[in-house]
Parts: C-alpha cells; sequence; structure tokens
C-alpha cells in the first residue's frame, strides 16, 4: 500500500513514518509534504493508496488538497490536533479520523480499516460488494442485499432487501461508480435503486418508483428517459 503524509510539522511527518515501519509494514511511504501545494503535487505524481492528511497546513486546510485533486479512490486518514475537522471529515472520504498526540492502538486500527479496503478492491475488481465502517466492525453488503440507496444531507442511508438500514458518509456517485449498472439505477440526485427491487413504475406527476418495501422513490426530469429504458418494453 503506498502512502503520503502530508503535515506542516516535520516531526509528526517523521513519527507517522515511524509508525508504518514499525506498525504497518505493509505500508511504503513514496511521498511526504509540508504544505498544499507540496501536497498536491506528490499525490499527482505518486498516485498514492493512502493520505495521512493534517487538518491545519499553515493559513490553509488538509481539505483545501481533497478540494484540488480528483482521486475518489483515495483513502484518506485524517491526523490533526483539532476535534473542530471532525464534521467536515465526516463529509468526505475519510476512513478514520487521528487525534494528535496519535495513539498507537488508533494509529492501527486505522491501518487495518485501510488495508482491508485496498484488498477487498484487489480481490474483488467486478465487485460484488460494499463495505460500511463501524467504530468496532465492518459491515460487508453483498450487492444482491442492497435494496436502495439514499441521499441525505452528508450522508448515504443503504436500505438492504431484508429491511437493515445503514449510515455511511460517502456519497451517493461513490457508489453510483462502484455499482454494477446492470443491476442498479440511478432515478433521482438523492436515490439510487436496485433494478430488481422494483415493484412499479407510478405515472403520477412526478412520477415515482414503488420498491418491494412500499417505499416510494422520485424520479427526477433528467432521470425519465433512463427510467424508461430500463422498465418498459
Amino acid at each position: 500500500m503506498r502512502a503520503i503524509i502530508v503535515d506542516d510539522d516535520p516531526l509528526n511527518i517523521d513519527l507517522i513514518d515511524a509508525f508504518c515501519r514499525k506498525y504497518a509494514p505493509f505500508i511504503e511511504v513514496v511521498g511526504k509534504a509540508e504544505d498544499v501545494d507540496a501536497g498536491i503535487e506528490a499525490i499527482i505524481n505518486n498516485k498514492p493508496d493512502v493520505l495521512f492528511l493534517d487538518g491545519e497546513l499553515h493559513d490553509k486546510t488538509g481539505f483545501d488538497i481533497l478540494d484540488a485533486i480528483n482521486q475518489p479512490d483515495l483513502m484518506v486518514v485524517m491526523t490533526t490536533a483539532h476535534e473542530k475537522f471532525g464534521v467536515q471529515a465526516a463529509k468526505i472520504r475519510v476512513m478514520d479520523y487521528l487525534l494528535k498526540p496519535i495513539s498507537i492502538k488508533e494509529f492501527i486500527y486505522a491501518t487495518e480499516i485501510c488495508k482491508i479496503e485496498l484488498e477487498k478492491r484487489k480481490t474483488n475488481q467486478n465487485g460484488q460488494h460494499i463495505t460500511v465502517y463501524y467504530k468496532d466492525y465492518i459491515e460487508i453488503i453483498p450487492f444482491d442485499d442492497i435494496l436502495h440507496l439514499k441521499s441525505d444531507g452528508n450522508y448515504t442511508y443503504i436500505t438492504t432487501m431484508k429491511g437493515q438500514e445503514h449510515m455511511t458518509s460517502k456519497s451517493l456517485s461513490y457508489y453510483e461508480t462502484r455499482l454494477p449498472s446492470i443491476d442498479f439505477l440511478r432515478v433521482h440526485k438523492s436515490h439510487i435503486v436496485s433494478i430488481k427491487g422494483v415493484s412499479k413504475l407510478l405515472r403520477n406527476q412526478p412520477m415515482s418508483l414503488l420498491l418491494i418495501n412500499n417505499t416510494e422513490v422520485p424520479i427526477s426530469n433528467s432521470r425519465k428517459n433512463d427510467v424508461n429504458n430500463r422498465f418498459l418494453d
């Protein structure tokens, strides 16, 4: 696993580098940076799997880096002395959030999460499941079990065929790129449905879909043609 460390304190960079070598030897640190511009350059040039990212970088923040790059698969581990970044971290692709001084136990947990995610991607190229991370465990949800994904504010809610609901901070667009388009359809900016989970196409205005759990899902005007092409002969 390739990693880059971005922190405005060289001592913190050295500490995380040492932690990687001692507690996560499966991680290869391929780049280090102390400011936003250098961090962006290091990410673009090295295309890491994971980014250890400080919250405050001189007069900017680590989120300035994430806003500037387009690498949706990049796993981010926030490393900061300020809890105030927790809300922002929940809105983006953050695997874990480590408060300084960084605990060895928390560091190991964060890197193990990243390792599991990367192994899942490598061994499951066709993507047969998605994972939802909780504090004490990782929920593995097979594609066949997914009924409905709904975006609500900063979170995505995943409903399974059995009626279970899972909340994740990853965006709906993140899941759209990973779910097989033959089995799933985005019908609205806030909704993705399983094709086999649709029971009726309701021709009310606006049009909507009725799922097998009796949830009614709206169809946006921009998605009507896609829906008609999938469900109408």
